[in-house]
């Protein structure tokens, strides 16, 4: 009985090892040219995989050969504002400082900070400890090594489906997608460097449970389990995501291949049962509907472009929320429109001959798709979905070439025709940091020109570099800038009233969003009518906001009750040191800052301004010119830029040490900022032309009762303490 049990799971090995690897039978009997056709296939892999790390590194000799663009005191800066974060927290690991509340995130708030911290900043702070390089250039080649590693899953699904031509075909294609190789390449410092990685890997294990007759399967089961819990820990910040991303694979091998016997499947389905018990009674019963709602909440917050509720939509400002063109999606990917399509085709063919088998490739070509209709960042996920297509139709291309010579010959060519379009742009590409060198200048003299518990102001996708760098608090980050922190973010950059933005400021650090919905509470629930109270007040003061409170009487809210207890709620005598962070970015971001802080909630919009900054702008008798398509006459009122005129309705020139200022008589035009020792302008319009931001940055000029100079380097960043009325 036991020894046809062993033929039987034996029988059943050979058949998964012949699934595996389709293109075994044509070694057989020959056991030396199995084994050079091993070890060819083991160089052509490293070769394929050093090819991935090459695109990934070689623009290091650019960072080097321009530091003003990548370097800071000789280190590297990341490309992504996010991966900040995870460095920080790596550098925290390292210096032994992982606190379990971060006091510097979300300020007032005060967030928990991820426990356990996230993978990607453990490996972070490890290989801080184990190698002699420094946190900052561990941040930026760290990626580049872990990106590489998507070739072991694309590698094992392509020799699944089509053996070791079409494995070796994926990993090139796959190592070489424009976009994927964008998001794990020097710098990136993000979960996106194997968030793909991770989804391929788990959905390869699953299909191996699923055709796998024998007991080994259970093995592959825990494997997929494992590969998924490094997942959750990955991918920390969407547990729900990752969860759907990994048991979708599960659910089609279950439904479509799991028939044990009897008593297998009683035994299995009772652990199965068991531990989903043990997860709820931990997590609680109602965590699948938590994922649920987590899931739909990420996918609106991805889809929506249009404000949905009082607060405008923050997918319509990021870039990266955007829907990109199918020319778009052909350049980030294949870099060939002929190769896209074969990638669609090979595709097709596969799900046409092994149509079961392709059910477990649904999650990756989901996720590929919401490219297609909600947002850019899914590119990443078509680096394996088109690799593996390639790869299908190379490899059935190839099968063909004992019965057509031809395909011998013409396939080679075929796979280096349709690498090299994608290898040439990733080699041609230059990924610069996100944050410049002068930027974070300005962000490490703020960490030493202020007090340690000191608050920075600055716009939200500063929020993790000013972490780092400053090591001091922030308002908002790539995390904390939802829809209604972005609208009081913004708001002291457009105020028109230095008191108002100051004591605004100093409210929100003091009070942070739980200080509005309190007073939104005490006049009737209504933020539209309470966060116009709260303007008022706030550019009132404490002795004219006294007559606003006793005129609107508002209703007692915990510990606030009398005017005298709201004076305090609104102009608080102790709080964190307030200083605004004002800079270059901000500069060419104006269309979109300025929307959020200028949001109506009862008309449910905001003001796009128009505001154009002019860099290198000299003064030549009394014409301001750029020496290329701008100039601006300053005694006419002209403004010309390329082909297009405007009238100037007011002209500002600051020599650095006074303004001059000139009113021309037109009653439609632009006014124009010239700051002359900076060689930086801009032709604007009113709205913006007043804001506090302008007649900082660009005048430098603020009553020294709310605005205090600490630094003053425009156009690249200027570093304003914040002082407010105190009741």
């Amino acid at each position: 009985m036991s020894k046809k049990k062993k033929v039987k799971s034996k029988k059943g090995a050979t058949r998964l090892q012949e699934k595996i690897s389709p293109e075994a039978e044509v070694n057989k009997g020959d056991k030396w040219s199995f084994v050079h056709s091993r070890w060819f296939e083991i160089a052509a892999l490293a070769l394929v995989v050093a090819l991935g790390l090459l695109v990934r590194l070689e623009d290091v000799r650019d960072w080097k050969a321009h530091p003003e663009l990548a370097l800071y005191k000789g280190e590297p800066l990341l490309t992504t504002f996010d991966g900040y974060f995870y460095l920080r927290l790596a550098r925290d690991l390292a210096e032994g400082v992982y606190e379990p509340v971060d006091g510097d995130r979300a300020v007032p708030d005060r967030p928990k900070r991820p426990w356990p911290p996230p993978l990607l900043s453990v490996l972070g702070a490890a290989a801080a400890k184990v190698t002699p390089w420094s946190i900052n250039w561990i941040g930026a080649v760290l990626p580049c090594l872990l990106g590489i590693l998507l070739a072991l899953p694309l590698y094992s699904l392509g020799r699944f489906y089509g053996g070791p031509v079409m494995g070796l075909t994926a990993v090139l294609m796959g190592l070489l997608s424009h976009y994927y190789v964008y998001r794990s390449s020097l710098g990136w410092f993000d979960t996106d460097c194997m968030n793909v990685t991770w989804g391929t890997g788990v959905t390869f294990a699953f299909l191996l449970f699923a055709v796998n007759k024998a007991k080994r399967r259970y093995l592959y089961f825990g494997l997929g389990i494992f590969l998924y819990a490094l997942f959750l820990w990955w991918w920390d910040s969407t547990p729900a995501v990752t969860t759907v991303i990994s048991f979708v694979p599960f659910a089609v091998a279950l439904i479509f291949f799991y028939r044990p016997k009897p008593k297998e499947g009683m035994i299995f389905g009772a652990c199965m049962a068991l531990a989903g018990v043990a997860v709820l009674m931990w997590q609680g019963f109602d965590l699948p509907v938590r994922i649920v709602q987590q899931v739909l909440s990420v996918f609106q917050y991805i889809s929506t472009k249009k404000a949905a509720g009082i607060w405008p939509s923050m997918g319509a400002t990021i870039s990266e929320q955007a829907i990109p063109t199918f020319s778009e999606i052909v350049a980030k990917t294949t870099d060939s429109l002929p190769a896209f399509i074969l990638a669609a085709v090979g595709l097709a063919w596969l799900f046409v001959k092994k149509p079961k088998d392709s059910l477990f490739l649904s999650v990756p070509i989901i996720l590929a798709a919401l490219a297609f209709f909600f947002a850019k960042r899914f590119l990443v996920f078509l680096a394996p979905v088109t690799a593996l297509g390639i790869g299908f139709a190379v490899s059935e291309l190839w099968r063909l070439r004992s019965k057509y010579r031809l395909c011998a010959l013409a396939v080679p060519v075929l796979v280096f025709a349709t690498a090299w379009f994608p290898f040439k742009k990733d080699m041609g590409k230059n990924f610069w940091p996100k944050e410049p060198p002068h930027l974070v200048e300005g962000m490490d003299f703020a960490g030493k020109a202020t007090p340690e518990n000191a608050v920075i102001w600055a716009w939200w996708d500063h929020g993790y570099p000013m972490q780092y760098w400053a090591r001091r608090g922030v308002i908002s980050d790539g995390t904390f800038h939802d829809e209604e922190r972005s609208v009081y973010n913004g708001f002291p950059y457009v105020a028109h009233s230095y008191r108002l933005a100051a004591n605004f400021i100093n409210f929100y650090v003091a009070r942070g969003k739980p200080g509005f919905r309190t007073f939104y509470k005490a006049v009737g629930n209504d933020p539209a009518k309470g966060l116009k109270r709260i303007k008022e007040i706030l550019a009132a003061g404490p002795e004219k906001g006294r007559t606003i409170l006793e005129n609107i009487k508002p209703e007692p809210v915990r510990e606030y009750k009398t005017t005298e207890d709201w004076l305090r709620f609104f102009f608080p005598g102790e709080t964190r040191p307030a200083y605004i962070f004002l800079d270059w970015r901000l500069l060419g971001t104006s269309y979109w800052w300025y929307w959020l802080g200028s949001w109506d909630i009862e008309k449910r919009e905001g003001i796009h301004p128009f505001f154009k900054p002019l860099f290198g702008v000299i003064v030549k008798g009394t014409t301001a010119t750029d020496g290329s398509r701008f100039n601006a006459d300053l005694v006419k009122g002209i403004a010309q830029f390329g082909d297009l005129k405007f009238p100037i309705k007011k002209a500002y020139v600051h020599d650095g040490r006074r303004i001059r200022s000139n009113d021309f008589p037109y009653k439609e035009g632009l006014n124009f900022e010239l700051f002359v020792p900076g060689g930086f302008a801009a032709l604007e319009d009113q709205n913006i032309s007043e804001s506090v931001f302008n007649k900082l940055f660009m005048r430098h000029m603020a009553p020294s009762i709310y605005f205090q100079p600490v630094a003053l380097k425009a156009p690249s960043f200027q570093l304003w303490k914040v002082k407010g009325d105190t009741f």
